[in-house]
């Protein structure tokens, strides 16, 4: 061997390099099968790109590796040995190393690192409305962000927080080694930028990604404090607490609240609808002209924040601003009730109908109207059909043997206000032929035996029976099983309502014990 190829091996054992090593591009390192998992994991490779700082690991080695030609990085990783390099954001190197891979995030474990040239120019941030593999190491910002919960701001150390654009959300990664950690909250609106991670220990690695801003000026800007209004954080019992006068008792302050949307729109032109907590207490939101950018999805979890007030007796909330949080939550069931009182307001409930006092005031002619039907004692309770739900266009529906569901509300002018309570179905399936079902019956058959009876009533139907229940007249829930026969022995001659509960919905018989 001559004299040069001795010398010319002798250098690239020095910096690092073996002859089983192969140079590839970063899209190549982290190409991965369908299980989340890297292709080339466990490999010695060579890559090149631009060094993202800040070094996550003073104690060894954690920063980003960037393509700008590409548009793809990978996390440089080293437990406890920094290799003698000091990272200079944007610096062109080689890392040689082997490849892997913690919770979903790509990684080259490196043996070198060699320095190619000064600085060079800022990589482009990306807007991004979400974080996923693509965000993976690389620098992006996420546009009007506000806190979703600023309970999770920690005093210092590492931590997760949630921030919301109103539409989507994301988790951010607040690391102990920048200067955030230890700093008061962000307030209000800001741009947060930060080099997108991955926290995710279960196949396919497609979840838990982060964003992990740099420095305190990652957030744009940064107001710490109470700079703007302070919202109370309220339970929904507090919302509704009133005084003798039927007003408010947080009347006219500042409050937020999280919580589940119910119904529909009622006003295209800003918002009106209701939102409902997990003990089917609930509160109305009302906007005369703003949106906020949301439309109004039942089964959403949205935060409000705004002004507490009421209106005609109605407790609402006029907010400064609402952002969306999840989607597809369970909703609450409707509670039985037999009359239209104060706990009922914003709440979801429905009722036995059994008259009308007058049949011609349903106008389904597109316009909002009310409408007085009669409970199971006689009792008139209005109902309110509203003109941007599917009632308002329909043939009146009939009375006798109808179940009517839907919001409670209110429309009282004078103090104490303690009357004017309505109830306003959302949709189709708001009104219900209890004698037919809660759900179409064509492929569900029921048949009772013996009805009437002086004990037990069996059911058979051709879909498995989860639950039967008896209610009396009123409403009012006597007795319910787990099983296809129940027991009427101790209760008093007479009629009642048998709710028959399957997998597909429930329906509804009247059944006469002698």
């Amino acid at each position: 061997m001559t004299r040069t190829l001795h010398l010319l091996f002798f250098i690239l054992i020095t910096i690092g390099y073996s002859f089983s090593q192969t140079a590839i591009t970063i899209a190549e390192a982290r190409q991965a099968n369908a299980d989340g998992v890297l292709e080339r994991l466990d490999e010695e490779v060579i890559l090149e790109g631009k060094a993202l700082g800040p070094n996550f690991r003073p104690e060894g080695l954690t920063f980003a590796l960037y393509d700008v030609q590409e548009g793809i990085g990978i996390t440089v990783f080293s437990l406890d040995d920094n290799l003698g390099y000091d990272i200079v954001d944007f610096q062109n190197i080689r890392v040689t190393g082997t490849l892997a891979q913690f919770n979903g995030l790509a990684e080259i474990v490196p043996s070198a690192i060699e320095i190619l040239g000064a600085g060079g120019f800022n990589p482009s941030t990306g807007i991004i409305t979400q974080l996923d593999e693509t965000t993976e190491s690389k620098i992006v910002v996420y546009k009007d962000a506000m806190l979703v919960d600023p309970s999770q701001w920690a005093d210092s150390g590492s931590f997760n927080i949630d921030v919301t654009n109103g539409t989507t959300t994301i988790q951010v990664r607040i690391d102990s080694d920048i200067d955030i950690s230890g700093m008061p909250a962000p307030t209000g609106t800001f741009d947060i930028t930060g080099i997108g991670g991955q926290f995710d220990a279960e196949p396919p690695y497609d979840s838990g990604y982060q964003l992990f801003p740099r420095s305190i000026s990652d957030i744009d800007p940064y107001n710490p404090g109470n700079t703007g209004p302070i919202y109370a954080q309220v339970t929904m019992a507090e919302i509704r607490e009133n005084d003798a006068n039927g007003i408010p008792v947080l009347n006219e302050e500042l409050v937020e609240v999280n919580s589940i949307v119910y119904g529909v729109n009622l006003r295209p032109g800003g918002l009106q609808f209701t939102i409902i907590d997990e003990n089917n207490q609930g509160v109305a939101i009302f906007s005369n002209s703003e949106q906020f950018g949301y439309t109004v999805t039942e089964g959403d979890r949205i935060n409000v924040q705004g002004t507490l007030g009421h209106f005609n007796g109605l407790t609402q909330i006029t907010p400064d601003t609402l952002w969306w949080v999840s989607s597809d939550n369970e909703l609450v069931e409707p509670r039985l009730v037999t009359a239209l009182d104060e706990t009922t307001e914003s709440s979801l409930v429905e009722f036995f109908v059994n008259g009308v006092v007058d049949a011609s005031a349903w106008a389904g002619d597109g316009s909002s109207f009310n409408l007085e039907y009669l409970d199971e004692t006689g009792a008139p309770f209005t109902i309110r059909i509203d003109n941007d739900t599917y009632w308002s266009t329909q043939a009146y529906p009939g009375d006798a043997g109808l179940i009517c569901r839907g919001i409670g509300g209110q429309f009282d002018n004078d103090d104490p206000r303690d009357s004017g309570y309505q109830m306003l179905p959302r949709y189709e399936s708001d009104l219900t032929d209890m004698w037919l079902s809660t759900f179409d019956l064509e492929d569900f058959s029921v048949s009772l035996f013996p009805n009437p009876t002086t004990s037990y009533i069996e059911v058979d139907a051709d879909n498995q029976i989860e639950s039967l229940s008896i209610y009396s007249l009123t409403g009012q829930l006597l007795n319910t099983v787990s099983d296809s026969k129940i027991d009427m022995s101790g209760l008093d001659s007479g009629n009642y309502y048998l709710q028959i509960s399957s997998k597909r919905g429930s329906t509804f018989r009247k059944v006469a014990k002698i």
